[in-house]
């Protein structure tokens, strides 16, 4: 299920406190439109949320001394407040009121912790000491200090307090950062708005057996058709669509659009043809992977081995015991699996011994350099030598000249794709293309 993608909601002023705004997030970061003169959260109030201003303007209203409460600062765009709410769930000690309309980024504390969890345990251990020690630090520090945005006063203010070590003092440029951070996340809320309206579409790769020349499959590759922006292409959602978890619903919508591409390819005669589909590394870390993709393919009627599933080697060393169980499970329902970019990371023998592969994906980097060196060679030489000892099938990737062909068929390599053939197509021109490689030529 795709998760709520509602990056603009209208708040009312009711509506404004953390305990309502937590539960409407659902976990996730949305983006709330606040009029002014609302009261985002109350001096008191338990803290349950971050907020990060895209635009507008909030004060800060409080006492670090006593006595009735006062305007401690202005803050605006770009700027995050609140933020002890991540870390600690103990009563607000100021109050925060929008001095114009304004539109905020809420940033519930499950999203922290389930963005921790999907990082290398390492990092995530390093990220929450760090947390726990900011945290200590903030509690010994007056609100309007925790709050002040200008460095100059900020910095003069600190020097006040003598129990704090001269290294807190070494402010950073943090204005990149916050740009960078409000880029991503405008881009997550897109993501979800346009997994919702399915705004993702295939673009089909023809695969090639090197021999005949003909059509036995198509890799199944994403792009964006944004209706403002036109057609975006991976590597500009991607990684940011990764570090969030949407790409598991992008590889699952990859997969539904699969499905629905078979009986096209039925009509032309492609009946034994497959389509490979890339399969991320978080799909991994539950069994729910297994569960999903029978349903899918259930739902369609589509005959499980036509469908190659390309995995990468970081998706089987974060849990190999668990990865091991996920591919067992999808090999009983009947599906192939491809190890993609094989060479390029953690090659492991120990990799082919153990897991249920099918065939391996030769990175591209070697296949363009195939002419370059006699080392690129005996690298290209040795994956299609090992595959061949544990009966596994080879598709080489990024084929761009005649030459490589014939070098891959004279190493034993069957299968291929690349711009030589063809660059990825929109379904119809694909099917089209693979007319071609089904009737007689």
């Amino acid at each position: 299920m795709v998760p709520p993608a509602e990056p603009y909601k209208k708040a009312r002023l009711s509506d404004a406190h953390d305990s309502l705004l937590a539960h409407e997030s659902a976990g996730l970061i949305q983006r709330y439109i606040f009029p002014k003169d609302t009261v985002l959260f109350r001096k008191g109030e338990a803290r349950q949320c971050a907020y990060l201003i895209d635009s507008g303007r909030v004060d800060i209203i409080g006492n670090d001394e006593g006595g009735e409460d006062k305007l401690l600062c202005h803050i605006g765009a770009g700027e995050i407040f609140g933020e002890m709410a991540l870390v600690d769930d103990t009563p607000r000690t100021a109050t925060a009121v929008t001095a114009a309309e304004c539109e905020i980024f809420i940033i519930p504390r499950d999203a922290l912790h389930n963005r921790l969890q999907g990082l290398d345990p390492i990092i995530s251990l390093l990220i929450s000491l760090l947390i726990e020690r900011y945290r200590m630090t903030r509690i010994h520090l007056p609100e309007s200090l925790k709050q002040d945005s200008q460095n100059e006063r900020f910095i003069q203010k600190l020097q006040h307090h003598r129990q704090l070590p001269a290294r807190a003092l070494e402010l950073h440029d943090t204005e990149a950062h916050k740009e960078l951070a409000l880029r991503e996340l405008k881009l997550e809320q897109e993501l979800r708005r346009g997994l919702e309206k399915r705004q993702f579409v295939p673009y089909l790769q023809p695969i090639l057996d090197l021999t005949t020349r003909r059509v036995i499959g198509f890799e199944a590759l994403i792009r964006w058709q944004h209706p403002d922006k036109g057609l975006i292409f991976p590597d500009q959602f991607i990684p940011v669509a990764e570090h969030t978890n949407v790409v598991q619903h992008l590889d699952r919508l990859m997969l539904e659009k699969a499905c629905e591409i078979m009986p096209l390819l039925d009509q032309i005669g492609g009946t034994d043809m497959f389509i490979s589909v890339n399969m991320s590394g978080i799909n991994f870390s539950t069994l729910d992977i297994v569960q999903s993709i029978s349903d899918t393919i259930r739902r369609y009627g589509v005959t499980p081995s036509r469908i190659k599933l390309e995995i990468t080697e970081s998706a089987l060393i974060i849990d190999p015991a668990h990865a091991e169980e996920v591919l067992r499970g999808l090999k009983e329902l009947g599906l192939t699996i491809a190890l993609d970019d094989f060479g390029t990371g953690y090659s492991s023998l120990g990799y082919l011994h153990r897991f249920t592969i099918d065939s391996l994906k030769i990175d591209r980097s070697f296949v363009s350099r195939l002419h370059d060196g006699q080392k690129t060679l005996d690298i290209v030489s040795a994956i299609i030598s090992l595959a061949q000892v544990f009966h596994l099938e080879t598709i080489a990737e990024g084929i761009e000249r005649e030459g490589d062909v014939s070098t891959l068929c004279d190493l034993g390599c069957r299968m291929g794709q690349g711009y030589l053939f063809s660059k990825p197509l929109p379904v119809q021109e694909a099917i089209a293309y693979a007319v071609k490689g089904v009737l007689p030529v």
